[in-house]
């Protein structure tokens, strides 16, 4: 799987008036695209205040996706306060408290974040490490120790991309796309999928505010051993069992090849950083959502339905054609974790 679809090497508006934006001066090197960013653009900026992580977010107006942004950027500021989470400062918008700016260029505009930047090892590539997955599940702690709140699993589970599988698999196969049929297969496992948030919707579960993206891509090891949290833009409401183990089998090699001592070391972990108790029962039908979600929505894209330009629509439908296939097998890993850890009462 490549490291992330293909980017612009440049920003919408000048650098200049983004440097502008976050009051910070002449750029003292050309800026560099860091590659891994599936939706995002993000470049390294050096200033003369010292080195930046500018973020070009998508163009997405709709009101929905601004309170969704709002909402991880309340939280990520929650996190940054509360001292006990290594991640980057985030800078704000020149005198402002504000943390997202826009910029308007030639009839374009484009919202922009900006972050000190962070020296690093990357987690991304890195063989999983029981010492790596124990610092992990220490975060999840500190986040769950947040204590940030939002609606339940009556209202806040992702209906969207199981609502929409009939009618995607129906336009995929009247266009001839080679990865219909492997789409249409998923079918059983769709429908259980469907009970199974059914049923947890029903139960009407509190959720709380998450960082929701806790994997290497977007963790990074600092000098001193610390592990990085970044990236936080996607931070919203979603159960802490889900995190967990999310965030435990992410750092463990993925759920299939998860190495157990990794996985143990992250729930260890948790617990002795006075995380909330935690019901893995729970735990298995969002995170098996999420991977179908991420299908989905290549498949939109290749389908054009994202408005990206044509190469990107390509680079969606390879990850269809490569993600697809392995969902179930990744499916019924995940619930055999689920089912290990609440039978453990982890």
């Amino acid at each position: 799987m490549p490291a992330g679809p293909p980017k612009p090497e440049e920003p919408i508006a000048p650098w200049s008036e983004i440097l502008d934006l976050f009051g910070l001066s002449s750029l003292v090197a050309t800026p560099t695209p860091v590659l891994g960013g599936w939706s995002h653009s993000l470049w390294r900026v050096e200033t003369i205040e010292g080195a930046y992580a500018i973020k070009e977010m998508v163009d997405n107006p709709a009101s929905w996706w601004i309170e969704q942004l709002e909402l991880a950027i309340a939280f990520e500021l929650d996190g940054w306060r509360s001292g006990e989470i290594a991640m980057a400062e985030p800078v704000a918008v020149s005198d402002s408290d504000e943390l997202l700016g826009r910029v308007e260029n030639g009839g374009e505009d484009r919202c922009y974040r900006c972050h000190r930047w962070v020296d690093g090892r990357p987690s991304l590539g890195a063989p999983p490490e029981p010492g790596r997955s124990a610092q992990v599940g220490a975060i999840v702690a500190r986040l769950a120790r947040l204590d940030v709140w939002y609606g339940t699993t009556a209202d806040q589970l992702a209906w969207n991309a199981l609502d929409a599988y009939d009618e995607t698999v129906a336009e995929a196969a009247s266009k001839g796309l080679e990865w219909a049929q492997t789409l249409a297969e998923l079918y059983p496992y769709v429908a259980r999928l469907r009970e199974d948030l059914r049923a947890l919707a029903g139960r009407q579960v509190p959720m709380p505010v998450m960082h929701r993206d806790i994997d290497p891509k977007n963790t990074s090891t600092r000098a001193d051993g610390a592990v990085v949290l970044f990236d936080w833009d996607y931070a919203g409401p979603r159960l802490t069992a889900c995190q967990l183990l999310d965030a435990a089998l992410s750092f463990a090699g993925g759920p299939v090849d998860a190495v157990e001592d990794c996985v143990l070391s992250t729930i260890d972990a948790y617990r002795e950083a006075a995380g909330p108790e935690v019901d893995f029962s729970d735990a298995a039908a969002p995170l098996i959502e999420e991977g179908f979600r991420w299908v989905m929505l290549n498949a939109w894209r290749a389908l054009g339905h994202r408005h990206v330009p044509p190469e990107r629509e390509a680079f969606a439908a390879s990850v269809v054609q490569d993600l697809a296939p392995q969902w179930p097998e990744s499916a019924a890993a995940i619930r055999r974790w689920a089912d290990r850890l609440s039978a453990a009462h982890l």
